[in-house]
This record gives structure tokens, C-alpha cells and sequence, in this order.
């Protein structure tokens, strides 16, 4: 720790810090310069959103590898310079996954958005709003490691290392991160569908119990993630200072075992949209008393589609 910068999330806090997960989805398309705008107005901490390096390596603030969704547009954002990127729109009519009962969730924005890059939102944002920059993408590419430094080199630029962590699923962009910026705070995210192709065998299995925040049945997947996590072998070997774990995957000794080894620790994602990747959507009342658990384990900060209900929740 002692090469890293002090930031916010390592502080003692009576709540957890919210944040908004890509922004304030329900009220400005996802990674948009509006949401973030709206959440600094809102008055929470901070926000969550993801990066991409373009062809011509810059980082741009986007979600998806293929721009279609967002903008009407086909294309691989990994595969468009930015002036490319700088002509497209975040459209006013964005489709944003399934909610528990199946429906597709479908919402209207007042006005096309454009793309921002990280050095617009940094330059903005970074005195109003703490940041999660997610590295994308999600899966493990040493050849693209190269990402991590852009991106640690763009926070050195702004000055922006006390208000910024860095997560990522994927360790090599992390470590790129670390080599090039130690003072940034950098972090795994752990999802509990990790292990989705291995279900079948693991669960033919004895059960492992435990008391992770799952439903009912065999949770031997679930618990193999949730001990890789806690061990934290990767987050050891890339000296991460944080944590981003799926809300599912901690039980009442995570985060104590992440203080005593002075990480920070945020779980995601509640009060989701999309649910088509959850395994098991909580309705409103267990998902709130689900909150309530995880403030008691002292969590350091939650990432949530709805903010403003989150935050009403916590006072």
C-alpha cells in the first residue's frame, strides 16, 4: 500500500459508498456523459463504466465490443479509429437486457448521446465523482494487455489517481496497469458464473456448504469461485489493493478478510436491469434485505443500476 495513492474507498464509512453502475442507466444511456452528469447531481459517490482501446489507441467509454446495440451502427469498437467512434450516437431507444420475468427491458432516452473518451470524463468528472474503470474486454489476453497502460496512462495525464480504481476480469491488463502506474488502485472482478461450463460435473459432486448469498441446492461452482477469491493468488500476484465482487459471492468472513489485508471490497450488481446473466434475481424485498446483510459485512462500496432507490435505501 504504500506506493498507492489514499482514496476514498479505504476510508471508514458508516454506508457504502453507491455508485452507479455504468452510469444512471434508467435515466441516460449507459457510459454517456448525461449519466454521469446525473449522477453527480444525484449526489452519490461515484460511477462504474468500461473502456476500450479504439484501433488507433484511444480509450473510449463504452460497454459492448460491438457497437450495434448502443448506436443502431455494426461494427468492433476495437476495430474503428476514433473519428469513426466520434461520428456514431448512443441512440435514444436502447435495448437493455431481460428483466426476472423474462421481457425484454426496453428504455427511451430524451436525445442521442455521443461516445466519450476517458480523458473528456476524467477531465470532467474527476473532482466531482469517484470512478470504476472496467477494462474490457472481459477475457484474459496477455496480447492485449497493452490496454491497462493506455488507460493508466491517460489517469496519470488527468491527475486523477485519487478518485479512480481500476477493475478488470482480466489480470494481464491489470498487471500492465500496475507496471506502468503503481499508485493506481487496481482489483479483480469476480462473477459467479465463472464456472458455467464445468456446472454439470461440479455439481454431481458432494456438496461444499456454505453461506454465501445464493438460493438454495448445490452451490460447489459458486463456492470453487468464492474460495479462488478469498485465497486471492492473482490479486496477490498483480498487487491489487481492491476487489469487485458479484454480491452473491460474499458471505460474513469476505470482507474482513479483505480489510485485514488492507483491500477494499465492492459488490455488484443491485438493482439490476438485465438479469438474462443472473442465476438466481432476488425479488425487491430479499434483494433489499440482501443489502442490508452486506452493509453488516461492511462492504465498501455497492454498484447499482438505480442509484436513487440505493441510495434512498442506505440514508
Amino acid at each position: 500500500m504504500s506506493t498507492k495513492v489514499q482514496h476514498p474507498v479505504f476510508a471508514p464509512k458508516a454506508t457504502p459508498l453507491v455508485f452507479g453502475h455504468r452510469g444512471t442507466p434508467l435515466l441516460h444511456q449507459e457510459n454517456s456523459m448525461a449519466g454521469f452528469r446525473r449522477a453527480a447531481a444525484m449526489g452519490i459517490a461515484g460511477v462504474e463504466f468500461d473502456v476500450f482501446l479504439t484501433r488507433d489507441e484511444r480509450v473510449v467509454v463504452f460497454h459492448d465490443a460491438d457497437t450495434e446495440r448502443l448506436t443502431g451502427v455494426k461494427g468492433r469498437i476495437q476495430e474503428m479509429t476514433w473519428d469513426e467512434i466520434a461520428n456514431l450516437r448512443l441512440q435514444k431507444r436502447v435495448a437493455m437486457g431481460k428483466n426476472a420475468r423474462g421481457e425484454e427491458v426496453v428504455i427511451d432516452f430524451p436525445t442521442e448521446e455521443p461516445i466519450p473518451l476517458l480523458e473528456e470524463v476524467l477531465a470532467e468528472l474527476s473532482g466531482r465523482l469517484l470512478m470504476d474503470i472496467e477494462l474490457k474486454p472481459e477475457l484474459p489476453s496477455f496480447g492485449e494487455r497493452h490496454v491497462g497502460a493506455h488507460v493508466a496512462e491517460v489517469v496519470r495525464r488527468a491527475g486523477a489517481e485519487a478518485r479512480v480504481v481500476v477493475t478488470s476480469f482480466d489480470f494481464w491488463k491489470l498487471g500492465a496497469v500496475e507496471k506502468a502506474h503503481a499508485a493506481l488502485h487496481t482489483g479483480i472482478a469476480y462473477d459467479d458464473n465463472f464456472l458455467d461450463g464445468t456446472e454439470p460435473f461440479l455439481r454431481s459432486l458432494p456438496e461444499l456448504r456454505a453461506e454465501i448469498g445464493r438460493a438454495p441446492g448445490n452451490q460447489n461452482p459458486e463456492m470453487l469461485i468464492h474460495a479462488l477469491m478469498e485465497a486471492n493468488p492473482v490479486g496477490w500476484a498483480f498487487g491489487s489493493t481492491v476487489v469487485n465482487a458479484e454480491h452473491t459471492l460474499i458471505d460474513s468472513n469476505t470482507v474482513k478478510r479483505f480489510h485485514d489485508r488492507h483491500m477494499a471490497v465492492g459488490a455488484y450488481t443491485m438493482f439490476p436491469l438485465d438479469t438474462s446473466s443472473v442465476k438466481h434475481p432476488l425479488p425487491e424485498p430479499e434483494e433489499i434485505e440482501r443489502i442490508r446483510t452486506l452493509v453488516a459485512y461492511g462492504v465498501d462500496w455497492f454498484e447499482t443500476d438505480d442509484p436513487e432507490k440505493l441510495q434512498a435505501l442506505l440514508g
